[in-house]
């Protein structure tokens, strides 16, 4: 990107639209690099930091008069870019972009982004931990919390940010260009906000729009519609498998994680036991941080030892409590089919599941591949009903009006040995806040069940 793109904000009037953090973020970066700031947001019951009490904010329906004036509009996430504003905005020629594309805009250090359905915290925080674990400068942004625009200049060019990236934030990308980019998986989401499952997967492929031969694309082999992403890559590309062997890349032989070229197995990278964090997928989610580090001089034995020392994240699979020989885990963070069914998968023991919640326009019945795993299911939430006719006859099914029924419920019918997991396969809001609530609520009446 030129020059004159990275700083020519000095008395630019540019419109932020979505102030929540990733919107707050922008407009703190502008500010310093001379812009005239507005701001914009459809809620009127945000708190707005004091340091913006100055600029020229809006809160509520947006004024027929946002855009007089207007050179730039940054678009947060929670905007959608068919907004009738964002429409207005293009029709008056006035550019539009993204927080993530204003960010990179201001980037010197190199750049790893990945996206994908599920996963994607956690793969970004192992791939942060094995870069510090291997002495290089790295930093975790982007849609695991920390916006792009917040640490964009915090560091210096030999380092390296790892940013999660959501299908939200690649819409309205125009020369965003990471020099590592990945994709996890693609499963159907967010369909009340795309018109179809494709339209959903086309936004996620656009992270490697503007690649070319000199970058690099880590993908899962086992998904088809990430290894056709792969065959169109200009670069180099790196695989991930947890089901097959590969004559190029990272997979899963027997209980070890290795790395093949040339059709050969050059070395063990670590064994799965090793693992702080359970099930396939998180299997996965470590092969997917190895495989986007190859380009870059990191040893195994860094990698093992991240790895190795990695205990999650809150609310996706996080142990919370053994009691008397039962283990509990908040997956609060799976809200949708797709990821419930790879946190369950491979679990190796007797599961009692808590699920339901708002249902996402998706078929319960992709749960029927997991229950093999399940001794029984505590059904909450407006969708209870509609996972019981996906899973009706095949295991036994309880239903909770409260968390606290549920988690009273589930430790009734578990033995000791056994896994307790909320992993709600829904939305939060018909009950909680957000996940977090759901998880926070699940966790502090286990943690009272130990005392009881």
């Amino acid at each position: 990107m030129s020059e004159k793109i990275r700083t020519d904000y000095q008395n630019k009037n540019v419109l932020v639209l979505g102030l929540a953090r990733s919107g707050l973020a922008a407009l703190e970066l502008l500010a310093g690099k001379g812009a005239k700031i507005a701001g914009a947001d459809e809620k009127s019951d945000i708190s707005i930091p004091d340091r913006f009490k100055n600029a020229d904010i809006h809160l509520g329906s947006f004024p027929s008069e946002l855009l007089e004036n207007c050179d730039e509009v940054i678009l947060s996430p929670g905007i959608r870019s068919n907004h009738p504003i964002v429409s207005e905005a293009f029709n008056k020629s006035i550019p539009v972009i993204s927080e993530l594309e204003l960010g990179c805009r201001f980037a010197t250090a190199k750049i790893i982004a990945l996206t994908g359905t599920n996963g994607k915290s956690t793969t970004v925080t192992m791939i942060e931990r094995i870069l510090n674990e291997s002495g290089y400068s790295a930093i975790a942004a982007g849609n695991i919390g920390k916006p792009f625009c917040s640490v964009t200049e915090e560091l210096p060019r030999e380092g390296i940010f790892v940013i999660e990236v959501s299908s939200f934030q690649l819409e309205m990308i125009s020369e965003f260009k990471p020099d590592v980019a990945g994709i996890l998986n693609m499963t159907p989401d967010h369909l009340d906000r795309y018109d179809s499952a494709d339209d959903y997967y086309r936004t996620k492929e656009k992270i490697t729009m503007n690649n070319d031969s000199n970058d690099t694309f880590f993908y899962n082999a086992d998904d088809d519609r990430c290894s056709r992403v792969a065959a169109g890559f200009k670069g180099r590309v790196i695989p991930f498998s947890s089901s097959v062997s590969l004559d190029d890349g990272i997979f899963l032989y027997g209980d070890s994680i290795v790395r093949a070229n040339d059709g050969e197995i050059k070395e063990e990278i670590m064994k799965t036991k090793d693992l702080k964090v359970i099930g396939l997928h998180n299997v996965e989610n470590a092969m997917a941080a190895i495989a986007s580090v190859q380009g870059l001089e990191v040893s195994a034995e860094s990698c093992r030892k991240a790895l190795s020392a990695f205990t999650g994240l809150r609310h996706r699979m996080e142990r919370i409590a053994e009691i008397q020989g039962v283990e509990y885990f908040n997956d609060s963070k799976a809200t949708n089919v797709e990821a419930t069914v790879k946190s369950l998968t491979g679990l190796g023991r007797p599961v009692v599941l808590i699920a339901g919640g708002l249902e996402k326009g998706k078929d319960f019945k992709s749960l029927l591949s997991v229950t093999q795993n399940i001794k029984h299911v505590v059904l909450i939430g407006s969708a209870a009903g509609l996972i019981e006719k996906a899973l009706e006859g095949v295991v036994p099914i309880s239903h909770a009006g409260t968390m606290y029924e549920a988690v009273q419920k589930a430790s009734d019918v578990s033995i000791a040995g056994s896994y307790v997991v909320l992993s709600p396969a829904c939305a939060s809001f018909d009950m909680f806040t957000d996940f977090r609530h759901r998880g926070n609520t699940f966790a502090d009446i286990v943690k009272q069940l130990g005392v009881d």
